[in-house]
C-alpha cells in the first residue's frame, strides 16, 4: 500500500512536470505551473522524510525489542537450566533408591548364603569333633597301655634283680632276661607316642637289654651288675614321665578343642540371631524403599516435564525474536528501496525542471 501511494505521488509529479513543459512551450512559464512544481517537490520531500522518520522509529523499536529478547531469552535459559538441574537431581535420587533396593537384595542373598555356610561348617565341625574324640580315646588307651608296659618292664627287671640277689641259678636269670626283653619288645609298639628324648631313652634301654646277656662273661674289673639295672630303671622313669606328660597334654588338648568348639557354637548362635534381625530390618527397608521409588519416579517425571516445557519456552522465544529481527530487516530493506526511489525521482524532477 505504501509503495502504491509513492507511485501515485511520482505519477502526479511527472504529470506536473509534463504540464510545465507544455506550458513552457506555449507560454514559457506561468505562475500557476511554477506553484504546481514546487508543490510536487514538497510532496516528494515530505514523503521521503516520512520514510526516514518511520525508519528511525522502527530502528529504536528494534533495539528495544532486541534488548527485551535478550533479557527474556536469558531468563528462560536460566529457568531451563534450573529445571534441568532439578530433573538431574530427581533422576539421581531415583537411581540411589533403586541401588539401595538392589544392594539390600544382595545383602539378603549374602545372609542366606552365610546361614548355609554356618550350617555346613557346623556339620563339618561335628564330624571332626567326633573323629577327634575317637582319636583322643585311642590315644589315652595307647598311652595307658604304654605306662602299663613300663610298669611291667620295671616289675620284671626288679624280679630279675631279686633272683640274682637270692643266688638263683643261671637258668632263672636267663628266664628273667627273656621276660625283660619281651617287655621291651612290647614297649616298642608305643614308639609312635614318644618324643625324641623318650625315643632316645627307649633305644638306650633296648641296647642295654641286648648287651645284658653278655654281662656274665665279663672279667672282674667290670662295673657292678646292679649298675645296669639302675640305668634301666632311670630310663624307665623317663619313659613313664613322658607318657604321663602325654596324658596330660592329650587331656588339655581335648579340653581346649571342646572349649573352642563350644565358643564357635556360641558365636554362631549369636551370629544367626544377628542375621535374623538384619534380615527383618532389611526386608522392612526394602518395603519402604519400594514405596519411595514410586514416589521418586513420579517426582522425576514431573521434574522432566517441567524442564521440557521450560526448554520449549526458551527455544520458542528464540524463534520469535529471530522472526521479529527478520521482519525488521525486511521492512527496512523495503523502506530503503522506497527512499532510493524517491531520491531518484527528485533528482530527475530537478534536472528536467531546471
Amino acid at each position: 500500500m505504501r509503495t502504491l501511494a509513492i507511485v501515485l505521488v511520482v505519477s502526479l509529479a511527472v504529470s506536473a512536470f509534463a504540464a510545465t513543459n507544455k506550458a513552457a512551450e506555449m507560454n514559457k512559464a506561468t505562475t500557476k505551473a511554477g506553484d504546481a512544481v514546487d508543490a510536487a517537490l514538497q510532496v516528494l520531500y515530505d514523503l521521503r522524510q516520512a520514510n526516514v522518520d518511520a525508519q528511525d522509529v522502527k530502528d529504536a523499536e528494534n533495539r528495544t525489542n532486541q534488548a527485551n529478547c535478550d533479557a527474556e531469552i536469558a531468563d528462560l535459559k536460566n529457568i531451563a537450566d534450573i529445571n534441568q538441574g532439578s530433573g538431574d537431581s530427581t533422576t539421581a535420587h531415583r537411581k540411589y533408591i533403586e541401588k539401595e533396593i538392589a544392594d539390600s537384595h544382595a545383602y539378603l542373598d549374602w545372609i542366606a548364603a552365610r546361614r548355609v555356610d554356618i550350617a555346613r561348617r557346623e556339620v563339618e565341625l561335628q564330624d571332626q569333633r567326633c573323629y577327634s574324640a575317637q582319636i583322643f580315646v585311642r590315644s589315652l588307651k595307647e598311652t595307658d597301655d604304654a605306662i602299663a608296659a613300663v610298669h611291667l618292664l620295671r616289675t620284671d627287671l626288679f624280679a630279675a634283680v631279686d633272683r640274682k640277689t637270692a643266688g638263683n641259678d643261671s637258668d632263672d636269670e636267663d628266664e628273667s632276661l627273656i621276660q625283660v626283653q619281651g617287655a621291651t619288645r612290647k614297649l616298642a609298639a608305643y614308639k609312635h607316642l614318644m618324643n625324641e628324648q623318650a625315643l632316645s631313652a627307649f633305644e638306650q634301654l633296648a641296647a642295654m637289654d641286648d648287651s645284658d646277656s653278655d654281662s656274665d662273661d665279663e672279667d672282674g674289673d667290670a662295673a657292678p651288675s646292679n649298675s645296669v639295672e639302675e640305668q634301666i630303671d632311670a630310663l624307665l622313669d623317663r619313659l613313664e614321665e613322658h607318657f604321663e606328660e602325654n596324658l596330660r597334654n592329650f587331656e588339655a588338648a581335648e579340653v581346649q578343642s571342646s572349649w573352642s568348639l563350644a565358643v564357635w557354637f556360641q558365636d554362631s548362635e549369636n551370629e544367626l540371631e544377628y542375621l535374623a534381625k538384619e534380615e527383618t530390618r532389611t526386608e522392612e527397608y526394602i518395603d519402604k524403599m519400594s514405596i519411595a521409588v514410586q514416589a521418586a519416579k513420579a517426582t522425576e517425571n514431573k521434574s522432566w516435564e517441567i524442564y521440557f516445557q521450560s526448554s520449549s519456552n526458551y527455544h520458542n522465544a528464540i524463534t520469535i525474536c529471530i522472526h521479529k529481527g527478520e521482519d525488521y530487516l525486511a521492512d527496512k530493506h523495503q523502506r530503503d528501496d522506497e527512499i532510493a526511489l524517491l531520491d531518484d525521482v527528485i533528482k530527475q524532477f530537478k534536472e528536467q525542471s531546471g
